[in-house]
């Protein structure tokens, strides 16, 4: 009888013992990296503060906002030969080169000429960088001296933005106003960067007009937004994140078409944006101008974009019509527009033929320095394509 009794409650103990090794493990999540918990900072696959920023492992991001944006997730676009006035080349394996030319492009209403380059960063044989110059030099000059295989000019002047490159840091967002303009310091909400493994990425901190991985910065003076901004750049340590440049504005963020609303449409016309000052941000943004722009795609493509203006047959975009373009035909996940007027310049390597270009210097589209045609202007940072 007795060893029934025990037969018994060994049979009745057992599916309680089963049910506690099945039962599973909770791990504890860490907090968001950012200025004040930067422990963990190196590499770390959500940088922006969301765990899940649209499928991209190291690209960062602001506050992820659910909006009809999203249905451009999972949709990978790019325009084809001969479609609405673009042509496609492929320069070597994984890099195509488009140009686009209309004289009424449909966003626009105008004539626009636009010049893309398209990395697969899957691709081993090539390699991003950040490179700063002192003295300030032409985009082609980085291109020749870097052997580079496309480059395009970068950041603003070297006051008003963070500026590292290998690791050392140039600029660390020095000044408050836009050199002797008395312009807020507008610059920085966002960076582009490369990690210590060299993948891309970019994040959005944010600015008095919005919040973004840094809350509690919209609404506050562009003084206080620099500290902010500064102190979030800071905390991305250089080992981990050894190029890093801001700029402004963020275009697209997880999607989210940020660029649509950085200008206030509302509360300013454009023919009173274009009596500001040309360093206000309603004047710089809302008029249009020659812009340099970079992105990055949900299938993880560096797109790098400059459009050329200032002249009839290309007059040039608005940071608004720039995000609407890049959207219709590339649709990326992140995008930071760059300096751009003057400034922009790309350069790609192996288009001899004079339709893609000045065949001695590389350069695709017309700079325009002032009111030269075809003049460089000198910059320190470029975003360079290189060989490993």
């Amino acid at each position: 009888m007795r060893k029934l009794q025990r037969i018994f409650w060994i049979l009745a103990v057992i599916p309680f013992l089963i049910a506690g090794c099945d039962k599973p493990h909770h791990t504890e999540i860490p907090g968001p990296p950012g200025p004040g918990n930067t422990e963990n900072q190196g590499g770390n696959e959500n940088q922006g503060g969301n765990e899940n920023q649209g499928g991209n492992e190291n690209q960062g991001g602001g506050n992820t906002h659910s909006g009809p944006w999203d249905e451009n997730r999972g949709k990978v676009v790019r325009p084809v030969n001969g479609q609405d006035g673009w042509t496609v080349t492929t320069v070597m394996e994984g890099i195509t080169y488009y140009a686009f030319s209309s004289s009424k492009e449909s966003i626009t209403g105008v004539a626009q000429k636009v010049f893309v380059v398209d990395l697969d960063l899957s691709n081993p044989k090539y390699e991003v960088k950040l490179t700063r110059t002192a003295p300030s030099v032409f985009t082609s000059t980085v291109h020749a001296n870097y052997n580079s295989i496309a480059t395009i000019n970068a950041g603003y002047e070297q006051g008003s933005i963070y500026i590292r490159s290998g690791g050392l840091n140039y600029s660390q967002i020095p000044n408050t106003v836009i050199g002797d303009t008395g312009q807020d310091n507008w610059k920085s909400e966002g960076a582009f960067y490369i990690d210590s493994n060299g993948k891309p990425g970019m994040v959005f901190v944010g600015s008095p007009k919005r919040d973004g991985v840094v809350s509690g910065i919209k609404g506050g003076t562009y003084a206080e937004a620099v500290k902010k901004q500064r102190a979030y750049y800071d905390a991305m340590k250089r080992a981990d994140y050894p190029f890093l440049l801001s700029s402004a504005p963020t275009m697209i963020d997880d999607f989210e078409p940020l660029g649509e609303t950085f200008c206030d449409y509302q509360n300013i016309t454009e023919s009173q944006a274009n009596n500001l000052n040309s360093e206000n941000l309603e004047h710089h943004q809302r008029v249009r101008h020659p812009r340099t722009a970079v992105a990055i795609t949900e299938d993880n493509h560096l797109i790098l974009f400059v459009v050329d203006g200032r002249r009839k047959e290309r007059k040039g975009m608005s940071c608004k019509e720039l995000t609407d373009f890049l959207i219709r035909w590339f649709n990326p996940q992140y995008a930071l527009n760059l300096d751009g007027g003057g400034s922009t310049a790309m350069c790609v390597e192996g288009l001899s033929n004079s339709q893609y270009g000045n065949s001695t210097t590389h350069v695709v589209n017309s700079p325009i320095d002032g009111s030269v045609n075809g003049q460089e202007r000198a910059r320190d940072t470029h975003i360079v394509i290189l060989y490993k």
